[in-house]
This record gives structure tokens, sequence and C-alpha cells, in this order.
């Protein structure tokens, strides 16, 4: 049963104002409650930081950081700015995992874009009743055109890419291209043929397929509004699509092994095809590397998702298993506190079934929980759902070994949500953030970890 909170109003003189840099938001007592800024059960991550210390002193080339979560991770500020945060520390030696949010209809990062030709099928690990072989990703996504073209841009703001993995129950089925010419995909509006029948006009056209008279003049080339039964006009759908030039020249780059290919300098644009005439090809994403030492950092995230969502598919935590993390980051929790059906004991099963398989394939140990950020529902009504949740969740990490960030009371729960919105650090919705909310949060969970390396170190 949900326990019951009651929230005091405090009236405070501050307000917190638009304007704020970093600093002053980190210090608002309206936004940050930094007597929770702590780690608890710090001591699980001591293989960790003794990893960390073994990079700063040169006895070990990457760490390997995976953090899962729901749409605070799909979208791009969260995991960003913790990524970012740890690498300026201790070295970057990749963006880690990738995957074209866009082509699966979807959103995405800002600093990977991709889009593609084809007919790609794909289904969120929210949406399947387990009988999809989700993977990594969370999310499936095949295709089974085999002449699909697959265009991926990144950055100049990462580091140079000098390796990309790609993930796939097949990579061998698929292979990385470059092109001589810049941004070859050209998006292109859909028609439809309609053969002209006696007594139709441009306005009964336009109506029956909604859309124009202009537009179906643009798109025809015509000058006016004469038609005759019998002629064929090309019809706008509405919709566009990516098109590649028919001559079109690509040159294929050479892989180390099946799934592996070492990036030329300078590229920063590069093509997926098919390698050979498959009934399918099944993408779980890429993983990109730099040449350097350092921290490699996998943020994965799916728009719903609930513990009980990953915990449909073995593949997934196989494929998690792969990456060899040294610290697993665990933010989920928003959405199970939406869930008027959902309870404190569901939760804390879920909780043990991820804990389990990941037990079964040996991830055990430097494992990190983050609790939920503050959230409202339906815009008004304070989420103390939430805030239960959250202490639930501290709870079960001190039980089973986890060490535990308490975000939730950091960003002095969901009472201080207006307070949030107010300061313009939240969207609309009053769950999700806006770009400097989540770096707010992610460099104080930053700034968490760092503290405590810097005490292990002592």
């Amino acid at each position: 049963m949900i326990k019951q909170f009651i929230f005091l109003c405090i009236a405070l003189v501050i307000s917190p104002l638009p304007a704020q840099n970093m600093e002053d938001l980190q210090i608002n007592p309206l936004l940050i409650d930094r007597s929770f800024q702590e780690i608890k059960n710090p001591t699980i991550l001591h293989d960790f930081f003794q990893k960390l210390k073994d990079l700063e002193h040169k006895k070990r080339d990457q760490i390997t950081i995976v953090q899962i979560g729901d749409s605070h991770v799909q979208g791009p500020y969260f995991p960003q700015y913790i990524r970012q945060g740890i690498q300026n520390k201790f070295g970057n030696a990749g963006r880690g995992f990738v995957f074209p949010y866009r082509v699966a209809e979807t959103n995405g990062a800002v600093d990977v874009k991709f889009k593609a030709t084809g007919n790609w099928q794909t289904v969120r690990n929210v949406k399947s009743d387990g009988s999809d072989p989700i993977g990594l990703s969370g999310i499936y996504l095949e295709t089974s055109d085999e002449d699909f073209l697959m265009e991926i841009n990144w950055s100049s703001s990462l580091n140079k890419v000098s390796e990309i993995q790609i993930i796939s129950p097949h990579a061998e089925r698929f292979k990385l291209s470059t092109h001589s010419q810049k941004n070859i995909l050209k998006k292109t509006h859909t028609t439809q043929t309609y053969q002209v029948k006696s007594g139709d006009y441009l306005g009964k056209i336009a109506g029956q397929f909604n859309t124009t008279v202009k537009k179906i003049q643009q798109t025809n080339g015509m000058k006016n509004g004469n038609l005759r039964a019998g002629q064929r006009l090309k019809i706008p759908t509405g919709l566009s699509q990516n098109k590649v030039p028919s001559s079109t020249t690509f040159n294929d780059l050479k892989s180390l092994n099946s799934d592996t290919f070492q990036i030329p300098d300078g590229m920063d644009q590069l093509y997926i095809r098919a390698s050979q005439k498959e009934s399918k090809y099944v993408l779980d994403g890429l993983l990109l590397n730099t040449s350097n030492k350092g921290i490699v950092f996998h943020g994965i995230g799916v728009n719903g998702a609930k513990f009980s969502d990953y915990n449909k598919f073995p593949r997934f935590f196989d494929q998690v298993a792969a990456l060899h993390p040294d610290l697993i980051i665990i933010s989920l929790g928003t959405n199970e506190s939406f869930y008027d059906s959902y309870s404190e004991e569901k939760l804390k099963s879920d909780m043990g079934f991820f804990n389990r398989q990941m037990i079964q394939r040996g991830m055990t140990g430097c494992v990190l929980l983050t609790s939920p950020p503050p959230s409202m529902k339906n815009r008004r009504e304070i989420n103390s759902t939430a805030t239960a949740y959250a202490y639930e969740m501290g709870v079960f990490a001190h039980l089973n070994s986890w060490a535990f960030y308490d975000l939730h009371s950091v960003s002095r729960s969901s009472k201080a949500m207006p307070d949030w919105y107010k300061a313009k650090l939240t969207s609309g919705d009053k769950i999700h953030f806006l770009e400097k909310g989540y770096q707010l949060q992610a460099e104080l969970l930053v700034e968490a970890l760092l503290n405590y390396f810097s005490e292990y170190n002592k």
C-alpha cells in the first residue's frame, strides 16, 4: 500500500530566476537539498573506484559505464552530462552506444543522427508481450529491404570516432561505407497516381485526397485547372521519404572482424548497408569508440519503460553483459509511479527479477541505483507515489548490495516540481526536464561520485 505523505508548504522569499547560472541553481534552496547529496552504501563502488584509480595511474586503459533507464535516459541530456562530467575527469574512450531512434520513429540524440531508406519495422519493449527478440536498445528494429541505406552523422563536438561496432544478432549482414559527397540522402515528398474521371475538377480531387488545388498543380507542373478524362495526376500524400540517387557509388570500409570497422581520420558521416542478401536485417545499435584511454559510456533508455519492460527480454541482459560494464547506473521508477494498479510490492518484485537477471550473467557488484526525479500527475497533482517509491528503492538497494543515489530527495521531491517549472527547468508536462534541468541533476550526481572517489583515494 502506498504511504501517504503530508507536505508542508514553506513560504520562501527567494524565487528561482530563469537567468540563473548553474552555480546559482545548485544552491537554490527551492530546487536542491544538498543534505541528500550522498551515495548510500558507497563501499559497493570500491571495486569501481579502484579501477578509476588504476586508470589514473595508467594501470588500465578503459572503464565501461552503462546507464539503463526510461525517457529521462532515452532523451539526450541526462546521460550526456553524466558522460561528459566523468569523461572530463578520466578521459574520453568513446561516445558508446547509439541507436537510430529517428528511424524507429521516436526521439533520439542530438550529437549522433540517423536517417534511412527502406521500410523498417519497430517495437519498443513497453509495447511488446515478450515475444519479440528485443536486445540492447530496448527497441526491436528490422527491415527486409536489402536495398536499404542508413546514414549516420555525428557532431564535431565528439572526440574523433576511430572504431564503430555493429550490435546485431547477425552483424555480418551489415557493412559500413563512405561516399565522396556529403548528405546524399534527400527527403522527397511522396505521391500517388490518380486517373481523372469524367466530371472531375481539381477542387473535387483535392477534397477527395485531403490536399489543395495549388499543391496538385505544383506537383504536376500545371499552369491552369484544365483536366481531361483518362489523364493521370500525381497527388501529393503529405508524407515524405528519404531517397538516394540511382547512380551512387560507395567505398566499403574493411572490417576488423565480423562486427567492427576502423573509421578513417576526419570522418563524421558514414552509411550502413546490407553486405549480403538476407530475409531480414536486425539492428540493435552501434558502439562508437575513440583510440583514447578513459571512460566509455553507454546510455540506454526507452520512453515509458519500467523495470518489468526490460525484464521480459533475456537477450537484453545478454547484450548488456557482453559490454562488460564496470559500473551499471539504473535510472528507472518514474513510469511505475504513474500506474494506479502498481504497488510498492510489485516494484520490489520487479527490481528483484532485474537483479537476478544481472547476477545470472555475472553482473554483480558496482550497481548504482538512482531514484526517479520529481514529477506531477496531470500537471497539477504532486506525485507523492514517486516519493514513496524513491524510499522503497533506497531500502531495496541497501538489502541487495546496490549503491543508491536519492535523486528524488536531492531535487527536493515532487513537492518542488512547481518550483522547477517556474525556474524554466522542466517541460510543460512537469514530468520531463529541459536541457538545463537535466544538466543540473547530472552534475550533482557526478559531483557526488567524484567526492566519494576522492574519499576512497585518501
